[in-house]
């Protein structure tokens, strides 16, 4: 009997062990196929689900995941469109950031999920904010990572001198081929230089090889070929003009691609609760200040659970 209870004790450690790793899983969904870290299962708790920017892959939230799922949560982190392999249709009608957004709803419904916290850095968290729009009812509370309201970015873009400047790789972003043709010179130089010195060998590791794929560096720049210079009137088609949402943003006063003035127009937009928390930061919030970024996950996450 002994022996017996023992045999069980180890099995049931086991797949605790198993259920507490981060898993990499193909989630079937608007006739695509994504792949999606996981950790956890959707029995364990409240579910979370966490978008990730340019130029990175899901890869960027292993550690956030990690965090999260010692406090109950069960989380998701897709490869978005145009990063999975399987889910790279052609042509850059195909990036418009509604259908994007149907995805992340489409991937929650596969896992039988109805409502979740929802979490997004760079495009994920302008996708978010389009989640926030036009699915608030899947929704239980949001926060944005870097990028301030859409509304509020597109009037900055527009109109504010300093953010016009800051935003000029965007308007490079615009040309056919040879933005893909640079960013891919010399093994991603200027990637690892600007983008990932922050970030540990192991996820510059699987960004490149997801950015290295077939299409992959095409597809991912799609989202500003079909979006960016449209963000003010793809705002307001979102519905986000008074966001009920429990929100909070989290910006980096040293971030290089989003000023200051966007960041806190944001308020104007904000109808439920808002909190923006400022970090001495980079845009680069995960990797530069994780500890602050969690800390204040983790306050907003109690409030609005």
């Amino acid at each position: 009997m002994n022996k017996i209870l023992l045999v069980l004790f180890f099995v049931s450690f086991s797949l605790h062990l198993m259920a507490t790793e981060i898993k990499l899983e193909q989630i079937k969904a608007n006739d695509f196929e994504f792949n999606c870290r996981t950790i956890g299962t959707p029995s364990d708790g409240p579910a979370i689900i966490l978008l990730h920017g340019f130029p990175e892959t899901s890869h960027m939230w292993e550690s956030t995941m990690e965090h999260l799922h010692l406090q109950g949560y069960y989380c998701i982190a897709p490869d978005m469109r145009g990063y999975s392999p399987k889910a790279r249709p052609k042509g850059i009608k195909n990036y418009a950031i509604e259908k994007i957004a149907k995805d992340i709803i489409e991937i929650a419904k596969a896992k039988g999920i109805e409502n979740f916290h929802l979490m997004g850095h760079d495009w994920g968290s302008a996708i978010g904010w389009s989640i926030v729009g036009l699915y608030p009812q899947h929704v239980k509370s949001w926060v944005a990572l870097s990028v301030p309201h859409l509304t509020a970015l597109g009037n900055a873009v527009k109109n504010d001198e300093k953010q016009k400047e800051m935003s000029s790789y965007a308007r490079l972003f615009q040309l056919s081929f040879l933005p893909e043709a640079v960013l891919k010179a010399k093994d991603f130089k200027r990637l690892k230089e600007s983008c990932w010195y922050l970030s540990t060998p192991e996820q510059v590791a699987a960004y490149q090889a997801v950015f290295s794929g077939k299409r992959a560096l095409t597809t991912c720049l799609h989202y500003y070929r079909k979006n960016w210079n449209k963000m003010i009137q793809i705002s307001e088609n979102l519905n986000i003009a008074e966001v009920q949402i429990p929100t909070t943003l989290i910006w980096g006063n040293k971030d290089q691609a989003l000023g200051r003035q966007s960041v806190e127009a944001t308020q104007q937009y904000m109808k439920g609760e808002y909190q923006l928390i400022e970090l001495d930061a980079s845009h680069w919030l995960v990797q530069d200040q994780p500890k602050e970024v969690w800390k204040a996950m983790d306050a907003h996450l109690k409030k609005y659970n």
